[in-house]
C-alpha cells in the first residue's frame, strides 16, 4: 500500500523542463546533478528494472551516503527519463540531498516510479533540456553536472555541439553507455563492434568524444544491465567527492 500511494504522489508530481524552470533550487549546494536515463525502446522491461533497482541501491549504500554528506550544503538532485524528441520527463527532483534519510527516500521514489516513455532516441534533444534545467535552476550551485545513462551507440556527432555549448556555461557531463547489445564480430582481423561496419566509431568512443565534458569529466561503461548498479555507484562516488576546478584527465573502466 506505501508504494502504491507512492507511485500516485510521483505520477502527480512528475513535470517536464518547462514547468520545472520556475522551481529553481531554493538554496547554495556544492553540487547540482541532473541523473539523465534512457528509456527508450532498446531497453526491454527486465533492463529497465534492473536500472531502477540499481538507483534505489546506490542511494541506500554506505560508501555513497557518507560521500553525500561530505558536501556540507547538500546536494541538489533530479532524476530524468528521456527517450524521444518530446520525451523528457523530470520524475524526481529537485531534492536536496543533506542526509540519509534524504538519500534513501531519494532512492526509494525513482525505484517505484512508472516508466515515462519508450520511444526513439533523441540523445543531443534530450542532452540539451538537461543543460537547460542546469542553466536556469541551479545558478547557485558550486559545481553542475549531467550524468547520462544510454545505450544509444551514435547519433552522427550531432550532441557534440550540445556538449561543447553545456561545458561552455559551466557544466559537466558523465557518462555511462551500456553497450552489452552491441555485438562484437570479427573485422579487418581483429574483433570490434559492429556498429563500426556501419560505418560508426566504437560506442565507447562515441561517448567520450561527443557526449562527456567539462573539469574532471569521465564515463564508465557497462556490458551488462547487471552491472549496472554498481557502475552507477562508482560514478555516484567520484562525482560526489569532486572539487571545483579539477582537471583529472578522463577515465575508462569495465563494470563486468
Amino acid at each position: 500500500m506505501r508504494t502504491f500511494f507512492l507511485s500516485m504522489a510521483l505520477i502527480a508530481g512528475m513535470t517536464s523542463t518547462a514547468a520545472l524552470a520556475d522551481q529553481s533550487i531554493s538554496r547554495p549546494v556544492d553540487l547540482a546533478l541532473v541523473l539523465l536515463t534512457d528509456v527508450s525502446k532498446s531497453v526491454d522491461d527486465r533492463e529497465y528494472a534492473m536500472v531502477k533497482e540499481g538507483y534505489q541501491k546506490a542511494f541506500a549504500d554506505p560508501q555513497v551516503l557518507e560521500a553525500i554528506l561530505k558536501n556540507s550544503k547538500g546536494v541538489a538532485i533530479a532524476y530524468v527519463e528521456f527517450s524521444g524528441r518530446d520525451e523528457f520527463t523530470v520524475v524526481k527532483g529537485w531534492d536536496v540531498l543533506t542526509d540519509a534519510a534524504s538519500a534513501r527516500s531519494f532512492g526509494e521514489a525513482v525505484a517505484v516510479a512508472p516508466r515515462t516513455s519508450s520511444g526513439g532516441t533523441a540523445l543531443a534533444v534530450n542532452l540539451r533540456k538537461a543543460a537547460d534545467m542546469l542553466t536556469a535552476d541551479a545558478a547557485g550551485a558550486s559545481r553542475r553536472v549531467i550524468d547520462v545513462a544510454s545505450d544509444h551507440p551514435n547519433d552522427d556527432g550531432r550532441s557534440g555541439p550540445v556538449r561543447d555549448a553545456a561545458v561552455a556555461a559551466g557544466i559537466t557531463i558523465n557518462a555511462l553507455p551500456i553497450i552489452e547489445k552491441n555485438r562484437m564480430v570479427p573485422y579487418d582481423g581483429h574483433l570490434t563492434y559492429a556498429v563500426q561496419q556501419w560505418g560508426f566509431e566504437d560506442p565507447v568512443a562515441f561517448y567520450r568524444n561527443h557526449v562527456i565534458g567539462g573539469p574532471g569529466s569521465f564515463l564508465l561503461e557497462v556490458r551488462d544491465y547487471a552491472a549496472f548498479g554498481e557502475a552507477l555507484k562508482r560514478k555516484l562516488l567520484r562525482e560526489l567527492i569532486s572539487s571545483p576546478g579539477d582537471d583529472s584527465s578522463e577515465t575508462f573502466a569495465s563494470a563486468n
